[in-house]
């Protein structure tokens, strides 16, 4: 069993040597480094063991932090983490996949293995580590649900943030018994956020979100403030959620908005009724103000230039 955490209920350093020596003890020899024109990482650790498991609370400065080859192989270890995001972000690096974590998203990695995170601006994650034996789940699905972004603001995912935060939070100790009863309890806990996030209702969820996106777009194709960032504020979630969200789609969000402006004024073009209407004027009612743009991205769009639309 690889060690977890062996500090008080909360350390603060303020320096960045006692932040590298206690990050190492505590995360199996994980090393901060700054990030180019950062000042030197600090940070602080909060954390309580739950038997074989260990949940933490960390945040600090904007800092890289790497897990060796040569730290792998000199302590290969078992344990699998959880990182919730919970403000800032967090980039996780691992076997040529890279995840980013914005606030309520939470990935799985293995510890086991090299990796790195990049951690922006004011971050705080909530962390867990287990055993892949305590998950109970096949490891060959656990390394396929790997180097994914899972919820953590509804569904199990969110129960997961709470539960590993309050524990943290929680003054004293539990005993042994009680504290092994908890850890089982977070084990599940990931095991149904996983599970959760592979299964029919989670994909018909995002059909049904992505289908609400695709309405939201159509009727607001006039307002030129519309945007892949827009979208996102107004549906409560991250943007890089949003994209994820058309990852597998023909078109991306700003790929949609342009399709769709560009349909709405091919629809103008061939109405009889607004022949009157010059093609720039049709162009800007759908957010096209540049007309030789508009001209070039119609020609790339349909194979034909706009007044051909009008036959």
């Amino acid at each position: 069993m690889a060690r977890l955490l062996q500090l008080p209920v909360t350390a603060t350093f303020d320096a960045a040597e006692p932040w590298r020596v206690n990050l190492g003890a505590a995360f199996q020899d994980l090393v901060p480094q700054a990030v180019d024109g950062e000042p030197a990482p600090r940070g602080s650790l909060s954390g309580a063991r739950l038997g074989p498991v260990g949940v933490f609370t960390v945040s600090g400065t904007p800092q890289i932090v790497r897990r060796t080859t040569s730290a792998a192989r000199r302590s290969p270890g078992d344990l699998i983490k959880v990182c919730v995001q919970l403000s800032g972000r967090a980039t996780v690096q691992q076997d040529g996949h890279e995840v980013a974590l914005d606030p309520g998203e939470l990935a799985v990695y293995d510890t086991g293995r090299p990796y790195q995170i990049r951690l922006d601006g004011a971050w705080t994650c909530a962390v867990m580590a287990l055993p892949r034996d305590a998950i109970g789940l096949p490891a060959s699905d656990l390394d396929r649900w790997m180097h994914r972004v899972y919820p953590a603001t509804h569904g199990p995912g969110s129960v997961l943030s709470h539960f590993v935060v309050s524990t943290v939070a929680e003054p004293g100790h539990p005993g042994a018994a009680a504290a092994a009863k908890l850890g089982e309890a977070g084990s599940t806990l990931l095991a149904g956020t996983l599970l959760d996030d592979g299964d029919l209702a989670h994909a018909d969820a995002a059909d049904d979100m992505r289908a609400h996106v695709i309405g939201y777009v159509r009727a607001h194709l006039s307002d030129p403030g519309l945007s892949r960032s827009s979208i996102a504020v107004a549906h409560h979630m991250s943007a890089r959620t949003l994209d994820r969200l058309f990852a597998d789609q023909p078109w991306s969000v700003s790929g949609l908005i342009r399709h769709e402006r560009l349909e709405a004024v091919r629809r103008d073009l061939e109405d009889p009724s607004l022949r009157h209407r010059g093609v720039a004027a049709l162009a800007a009612r759908w957010g096209f103000f540049d007309a030789a743009h508009f001209s070039r991205l119609f020609r790339q769009h349909y194979g034909y230039p706009p007044s051909a639309s009008r036959g």
